[in-house]
């Protein structure tokens, strides 16, 4: 690291990690999982991609896709059993990263080319809509029935006389934070406004706003055997659904970050890294990452 840049450099990484952090918890109540979930995937999948991978520019962490896509199948195979969805987040997890690690060996790199750039974008327009919605009880402080996007959306302007006011505004104040410091030369936008939420965290909890709380990084290695009464094919299916997922959402952004720095691109190598990382994160009960 050169002298003249390592300030630089730090606080890009601070703003990174500010950035990062609450957008790992916020995966993670996506996924249905706790937040140390999303931390434990944010840190493995760092790691595991920067021993392993080859793109200087990638940030392997939990997806917005992959939290959703592992939130629907745990809810399909395990309903309302909140410790049978847990395990069966962590085996589907791992599996993924088996999924990966077999198509790194037989050498399948190669059909990233396949992916179709507008149907991924409509894809991620679609599911930011679906978080979005997701996220607004969160936001207002609203308990929810409702799990379709449509009849959510209903009961959700139904109830508006029951949002928590103070909560919204909080909300929106942050949006606006980011939205008006991006547009001035050399701030960190991001880490300004998580360190103002911070100092402002005790007002905040007096007006009502929720609190994340502590998040407790208590690393256990879960039993991954098959839960009783669980087929192994629609694990598998859907192991198999959750890696195409990943691929297609972090690899795309991986061969366009190389394609514009003129970088090669090792397909095979990063397949390994993602498979190493969902291991990883699965034998630590964390996220999905890409």
């Amino acid at each position: 690291m050169r002298t003249r840049t390592a300030g630089a450099d730090l606080l890009a990484g601070l703003s990174i990690a500010g950035l990062l952090l609450p957008e790992a918890v916020a995966y993670s109540g996506v996924a249905g999982l706790p937040p140390q979930a999303g931390v434990i995937a944010l840190f493995a999948g760092l790691l595991c991609y920067g021993l392993i991978g080859r793109s200087r520019v990638a940030i392997v962490t939990a997806t917005s896709s992959s939290a959703a896509v592992l939130a629907s199948a745990t809810l399909t195979l395990g309903g309302g059993d909140l410790a049978l969805r847990l395990a069966l987040a962590s085996i589907l997890v791992a599996g993924a990263g088996a999924a990966f690690v077999l198509a790194a060996a037989l050498r399948l790199g190669a059909l990233s080319h396949l992916i179709a750039r507008p149907v991924l974008r409509g894809y991620a327009f679609g599911l930011a809509l679906v978080i979005a919605v997701k996220q607004w009880p969160h936001l207002v402080n609203l308990h929810t029935q409702a799990t379709g996007f449509f009849p959510l959306v209903a009961e959700i302007l139904r109830a508006h006389p029951s949002w928590h006011w103070p909560s919204l505004a909080c909300g929106l104040a942050a949006l606006a934070g980011l939205m008006v410091l991006e547009r001035v030369p050399r701030m960190p936008g991001a880490l300004t406004v998580i360190v103002g939420s911070i100092l402002a965290s005790s007002w905040l909890n007096a007006q009502g706003v929720a609190l994340t709380g502590p998040i407790h990084l208590a690393l256990g290695m879960p039993a991954l055997a098959l839960p009783a009464g669980v087929d192994w094919l629609p694990l598998a299916e859907f192991s198999l659904a959750l890696m195409l997922i990943l691929f297609a959402e972090s690899y795309g952004s991986i061969r366009s970050f190389a394609l514009k720095r003129d970088e090669e691109v090792q397909p095979n190598r990063d397949l390994l890294a993602l498979g190493v990382a969902n291991i990883l994160c699965g034998l630590l009960q964390g996220t999905p990452v890409g």
